[in-house]
């Protein structure tokens, strides 16, 4: 009488506790058909705005296209003008590059023109000469430095590769006129007075013994050892010979021979 329930009852009962009731599995299956009906609705949705939005999409895939192709071609355009500056750069530095040349070529040659003009100083080595009367010769064509005794000089300087002379200072040019005037010898019509100093401006290893060989140069070696007359010579490193100060030759004509 303790048991008054079979024990197979008792089983049965635990396992339909232990079971979901069919309300629940009811309810679980109507919310999974629900899900799926939404996700089908998305789906359709998008589906379907994805469809209509196509066409759009479409025309606005070809308008990037097209746009993109136009820049392109403007970057090509900008190219081929950077393309053209360069070349017109390149051409106006070398039409610099030339005209600097031209100016430095017209600038070389005006200082060398300058130089043999005697219109610009000429500094560099060469040889200082100083020529003087011989002791006690007053008077007598012996023994006195003439004109025609500096104009041999100088000749024999020029022929010895002298580039500038000066005598006392004074630029000798080709219109320099050494003559006498009265008892005293001017060059450009300044009256000198002995020791006369003589610069010329050359290369200070050859202008010597070129000069010696000369006819002016053996002139002067002559009036030293037969009359007395004072003549010496010195190597310069570092000389000066000024510019002539008086205005150049404006005006000349070929004469006829």
């Amino acid at each position: 009488m303790t048991n008054t329930l079979d024990e197979d009852y008792a089983v049965a009962a635990a396992r339909k506790r232990q079971e979901p009731s069919a309300k629940s599995r009811s309810t679980g299956g109507v919310a999974v058909v629900a899900v799926l009906a939404v996700f089908g609705l998305l789906l359709g949705v998008s589906a379907l705005t994805t469809e209509q939005n196509q066409p759009l999409a479409a025309a606005e895939r070809a308008e990037l296209i097209e746009e993109i192709r136009h820049r392109e071609a403007r970057v090509d355009d900008m190219y081929d003008d950077l393309t053209t500056v360069r070349t017109q750069v390149a051409g106006l530095q070398r039409g610099l590059t030339q005209q600097i040349t031209s100016d430095n070529q017209l600038r070389d040659r005006l200082q060398m023109l300058g130089v043999a003009a005697g219109t610009v100083a000429v500094t560099g080595p060469g040889m200082a000469i100083t020529v003087d009367d011989a002791a006690g010769a007053s008077g007598s064509t012996e023994g006195v430095i003439t004109d025609s005794d500096l104009q041999g000089l100088v000749n024999g300087l020029w022929m010895a590769g002298a580039e500038a002379i000066a005598i006392d200072g004074h630029r000798l040019t080709t219109l320099t006129a050494i003559r006498f005037a009265g008892q005293a010898i001017t060059v450009d019509y300044r009256s000198l007075t002995p020791p006369y100093l003589i610069e010329a401006v050359g290369d200070p290893n050859s202008l010597a013994a070129r000069f010696l060989q000369t006819s002016g140069g053996q002139l002067w070696l002559g009036l030293r050892d037969n009359f007395g007359v004072t003549f010496d010579m010195v190597a310069e490193q570092n000389m000066t010979v000024p510019a002539d100060p008086h205005e150049v030759l404006g005006y000349a004509e070929r004469g006829s021979q």
